[in-house]
C-alpha cells in the first residue's frame, strides 16, 4: 500500500515506554507502528531524527470564546494556539457569550466552529434549565457537563441540594460525565462583599475572597451528591492539598476523577505580587505547600489529568486597578507541554505520569474513542517534541490573542514543532499549516 504519511527515525512514546520507530497514517488513521524497513512507502516522510513521538496531545479544559467574546479569542486563534501547544484536542467550556446552556445554543456553537477550528473540538455543555434536554444535548454532540457552583451559567439553582441532586440524576441517565468547578458561592460573596466595603480593591485581595476553604466546602457538598446521583464526577483545576484526600477515598467507591493545572502546580500567591491582575485566576495561586503537595499526588496518580484552563481576556482588561474588574485568567495551552517537560527532564515528573495525563487518561475519562494512544486503527493525532531545544517563553510569539503570561521569561525545554490531526499536519517548525475548519468536532461515545 501508499500510505498518506509516515514519520521515521522516532522515539514513540507507548504503553511500554519510549522505543525506536515510526508511524505509518492513511486516510486519517494510524496503520503501522513499527521500525523503518516494516512501514509502507508514502506521499510525505518525515524524518525525526531520535525525537520524541507522542499521541496527540488532550486539553479537557479550554475556554475558546468566540461569538460576542471574540475579542478575547475565537475559533481561529485558540485552535492554533492549540497546535503550536501540541494539543491535537481540547474540550470547550461554555461560559461563553451567549452561554452554552440548551441542545439549541450548543447546536448554534457547533455550526461557528465547524468553518474555524484547525484541531479537534469538543463541547461542554452547562446543566440547561430545562431538565428534559438532557437527552437532546447528549445527541447533539457535546462531551460532557460543567457547572461552576461559585458562577453557574445556567439558571438552575446551585444553593439548593435536591435541585442540584436531580441535575446530576439527570447527566448520569445520559452517561456523560459533569466536571464542576468546586467553590462555595456565598462563602465567596460574602467575603468579597467584606472586602469592598472596607474598599480593599488590590490584586492579594483576590486570594482573601476565595480561600481555599470554600473549595473544599463545595466538593464535600458534591460528594455528598454524587453518592446517590452515580454520575461520573470530574473535579476541575484543584488547587488546594486539602481536597486530595477526600477524592481519594470517593475514588474507592465513586466515578470521581480530578485534574489539576501548571499553574497550580508550579506558581504561589507571590506572582500575584509580581503580575498583578495578569496572575489573577479562579481558583486563584495558593501556596508553596499546595504546589509540593498537588505535585505528589500527580505524580502518585491521585491527581488524573492536566488542564490548562486556557483562559483568555485582553490585556486591557487584565490590567484594570480595581481587582474587581478583572476577569480571572491566563492562556496556558502554549505553555503547558514544556512547563511540564522541564519538570521530567529535572527528574521531578515521570514521563509516563506526564503522558497519561495528557494523552489516555483524558481519553478515557471523556470516552473519546480512537484517541490517547501511538497503536495501529488509532486516530493519527500525533505531536513531536525536541527535548534538547531550550527556550525563553515570549508571550509577543503566542498564537493566541491573549500575549501575555505569568511564566513570561521562564526557560523551559521541550517545545512542539510537529503536530498532526487526523493524519494532516496543522503545524510544523513554528508555522501553522492548516486551513481554518481543517480540525473536526469530537463527539463522546
Amino acid at each position: 500500500m501508499l500510505a498518506d504519511l509516515r514519520i521515521v527515525e522516532a522515539k514513540l512514546f507507548t504503553a511500554s515506554g519510549l522505543q525506536e520507530g515510526g508511524v505509518a497514517v492513511d486516510e486519517g488513521k494510524i496503520v503501522r507502528v513499527a521500525r523503518e524497513p516494516n512501514l509502507p512507502k508514502a506521499d510525505r516522510t518525515l524524518n525525526l531524527s531520535g525525537k520524541i513521538l507522542l499521541p496527540g496531545l488532550i486539553d479537557a479544559h479550554v475556554h475558546l470564546r468566540d461569538m460576542e467574546l471574540s475579542y478575547k479569542e475565537d475559533f481561529i486563534s485558540g485552535t492554533a494556539a492549540a497546535a503550536a501547544g501540541g494539543f491535537t484536542t481540547v474540550l470547550d467550556m461554555p461560559n461563553t457569550k451567549p452561554p452554552t446552556n440548551s441542545s439549541e445554543r450548543l447546536r448554534e456553537k457547533i455550526e461557528v466552529a465547524k468553518g474555524k477550528i484547525m484541531v479537534n473540538v469538543g463541547f461542554y455543555s452547562s446543566f440547561p434549565e430545562d431538565q428534559t434536554d438532557y437527552p437532546s444535548l447528549s445527541s447533539s454532540g457535546m462531551t460532557a457537563f460543567k457547572i461552576n457552583l461559585y458562577k453557574p451559567s445556567s439558571k438552575i439553582d446551585v444553593d439548593d441540594r435536591k435541585t442540584l441532586l436531580e441535575a446530576f440524576k439527570n447527566v448520569a441517565k445520559v452517561d456523560r460525565p459533569v466536571a464542576v468547578h468546586a467553590e462555595d458561592r456565598r462563602m465567596v460573596e460574602e467575603l468579597q462583599a467584606g472586602l469592598r466595603a472596607a474598599g480593599r480593591t488590590r490584586p492579594l485581595d483576590f486570594l482573601s475572597a476565595h480561600p481555599s476553604e470554600a473549595e473544599e466546602k463545595s466538593l464535600a457538598k458534591v460528594l455528598d451528591i454524587v453518592q446517590y446521583a452515580l454520575c461520573r464526577t470530574h473535579f476541575c483545576h484543584v488547587s488546594s492539598h486539602k481536597c486530595i484526600a477526600p477524592i481519594r477515598e470517593a475514588k474507592r467507591f465513586l466515578g470521581v476523577t480530578c485534574e489539576t493545572t501548571p499553574h497550580h502546580l508550579l506558581l504561589t500567591k507571590d506572582m500575584i505580587v509580581r503580575k498583578g491582575g495578569q496572575a489573577i485566576i479562579d481558583p486563584p495561586l495558593r501556596t508553596a505547600e499546595d504546589n509540593s503537595r498537588l505535585m505528589d499526588a500527580f505524580i502518585k496518580g491521585e491527581v488524573d489529568i492536566i488542564g490548562s484552563d486556557h483562559s483568555p481576556h485582553s490585556l486591557e482588561e487584565k490590567g484594570r486597578e480595581n481587582v474587581w474588574d478583572i476577569p480571572p485568567g491566563f492562556p496556558g495551552l502554549e505553555t503547558t507541554l514544556p512547563l511540564l517537560f522541564t519538570k521530567v527532564s529535572d527528574g521531578t515528573i515521570p514521563l509516563y505520569r506526564l503522558m497519561e495525563s495528557l494523552t489516555s487518561k483524558p481519553a478515557e475519562i471523556f470516552h473519546l474513542k480512537g484517541k490517547g494512544a501511538l497503536m495501529e486503527g488509532y486516530d493519527a493525532d500525533l505531536t513531536a517534541v525536541d527535548l534538547k531545544e531550550r527556550f525563553i517563553v515570549d508571550p509577543s510569539e503566542f498564537r493566541t490573542k491573549a500575549k501575555y503570561s505569568p511564566f513570561e521569561g521562564w526557560r523551559l525545554i521541550g517545545r512542539p514543532f510537529l503536530t498532526v490531526v487526523g493524519g494532516s499536519v496543522v503545524y510544523e517548525d513554528g508555522e501553522i499549516t492548516a486551513k481554518p475548519g481543517q480540525g473536526a468536532i469530537v463527539k463522546a461515545l
